[in-house]
């Protein structure tokens, strides 16, 4: 019980902290994962993909979609090959916001994290969650 509290409290703590900044740019911590998956996907993904990827249900992530898309900052369109399908993109604004907010992101995530573990300790940390993950 004790494990499952301190990890509650410490997510808990370091969304507040990431959401403080995210919120300078008009961002939720979730409208950030979906920029920051479609980035790293370097392509168009279907919203199920994006739905997986960040373990949100299909009702969120279509949310998500829809204040990114009236941000500008992502676009969704038909498949071209299969119309049934919606492929979602960022917008050369979407770049352009993780290009300006990608430095804030690292530098309060190494002062929650990186100021306070080593990398050694962080290493210990992330195959200790990844265990628990499965």
């Amino acid at each position: 019980m004790s494990v499952f509290l301190t990890l509650y409290k410490t997510n808990h703590h370091l969304v507040k902290q990431l959401e403080e900044q995210l919120g300078k740019f008009d961002l939720t911590l979730g409208r950030w994962c979906v920029l920051v998956a479609l980035r790293s996907s370097g392509r168009a993904m279907v919203p199920s993909e994006l739905s997986d990827d960040l373990a949100v249900t299909r009702a969120n992530i279509s949310n998500l979609l829809k204040s990114l898309e009236l941000a500008g900052r992502i676009q969704r369109n038909f498949d071209p090959t299969n119309r049934r399908r919606t492929l979602v993109k960022l917008t050369p604004e979407g770049h352009e916001v993780i290009s300006k907010l990608w430095p804030v992101y690292e530098k309060t995530i190494d002062q929650s994290v990186g100021n306070k573990l080593t990398l050694e300790e962080q290493k210990q940390l992330e195959t200790l969650l990844k265990k628990l993950g499965k």
